[in-house]
């Protein structure tokens, strides 16, 4: 990508959720993100990995339908497209995110080439696997800009010493309050 205007750079996961009824939404954090800075004409450059499936297949069509890029959408042979599976418990949802699953495996090498982010959005999930990790590290050192990193705390996928130095990295942060609360515990209010 060439452009003269600095663009968002948005980096993580998209996934379908799974709901019992049989029905899946396309989602995922960051996706979400990237999907409405486009509704705001802002052209963002989302980076992900997708299984090479049906269900990959139709996030690419969307994005394309969208008028988004899909020059970051890497396909993966060897791993599926992101899901989740969406229980309802005693009228609360409750998330079973499958693991190794090709948002798990963001390729550093297969980056695409583009000039100046304005922002790097990334959000915490994406990067419970070290090729993910490592790929946000790469654009991280090739392009120094601001972060905005959004704290998804999700059972087992986060260890407080990692997110806490995804927030000393980050220049903004959006969390919750129970996020807080887990991230922070002694300074609750008494």
């Amino acid at each position: 990508m060439t452009n003269d205007t600095p663009i968002p750079l948005v980096f993580g996961e998209v996934l379908f959720d799974h709901f019992p009824d049989g029905s899946m939404v396309l989602g995922g954090a960051p996706f979400n993100v990237a999907w409405h800075l486009q509704a705001f004409r802002q052209a963002p450059l989302f980076v992900s990995r997708v299984g090479d499936d049906a269900l990959g297949r139709n996030i690419r069509s969307a994005m394309l339908e969208w008028g988004m890029h899909t020059q970051g959408l890497q396909m993966d042979s060897a791993h599926p497209t992101g899901t989740v599976e969406v229980r309802i418990e005693g009228g609360e949802p409750s998330y079973d995110i499958v693991a190794g699953r090709a948002y798990d495996f963001i390729d550093a090498l297969s980056l695409p080439p583009f000039e100046k982010p304005g922002v790097i959005y990334h959000g915490s999930l994406a990067l419970r696997n070290q090729p993910s990790a490592d790929a946000l590290a790469a654009l991280k050192e090739d392009h120094p800009v601001p972060v905005f990193l959004d704290v998804n705390l999700r059972p087992p996928w986060w260890q407080r010493d990692s997110v806490l130095a995804m927030l000393q990295a980050a220049h903004w942060a959006k969390l919750n309050e129970h996020e807080l609360e887990q991230l922070f515990p002694a300074q609750r209010d008494t």
